[in-house]
């Protein structure tokens, strides 16, 4: 399949790399991310950092598959430029395009920086939403089982 003209322009200013797939690595990715979510729906309700941690992680688990597809990696650019990219590919309404940038400000600029700070069970709920509501659109764009 050929890679949108987006990725390419990406690739062109050296934010993504331009590389050859692994074989298996898109399922991996997404059977990645499905264990986490699998992990975060058993403590759906309780411990809401760890929950909005877990779900973060296997919603960048679901980044890192739609990159693979379409044989890009990051560069310069880093993981914000991808979730980004990888967000609008997967159509995410602009409320959870809102949301999933906060999620990686405060994953990152907490967990990097400082203690990570407190996570309400309202956040925590929306972060495993994402991955859950997401998680099968990635599938279906690559094709993946």
């Amino acid at each position: 399949m050929p890679r949108p003209t987006e990725y390419d322009n990406l690739v062109e200013r050296r934010a993504f790399e331009a590389v050859t797939s692994t074989p298996g690595a898109v399922a991996r990715y997404l059977s990645n991310a499905a264990d986490y979510k699998a992990t975060a729906d058993e403590l759906r309700g309780s411990r809401p950092m760890q929950l909005f941690t877990l779900a973060y992680e296997g919603y960048f688990q679901v980044v890192q598959a739609v990159l693979e597809f379409y044989q890009v990696r990051t560069k310069e650019a880093g993981r914000n430029l991808a979730i980004q990219r990888v967000s609008t590919s997967l159509g995410v309404t602009p409320q959870e395009f809102a949301f999933i940038t906060r999620a990686h400000e405060r994953r990152n600029g907490t967990s990097c920086e400082s203690p990570f700070p407190p996570v309400s069970k309202n956040e925590a709920a929306t972060m495993l939403a994402v991955l859950t509501k997401y998680l099968p659109v990635a599938h279906a764009l690559t094709g993946a089982s």
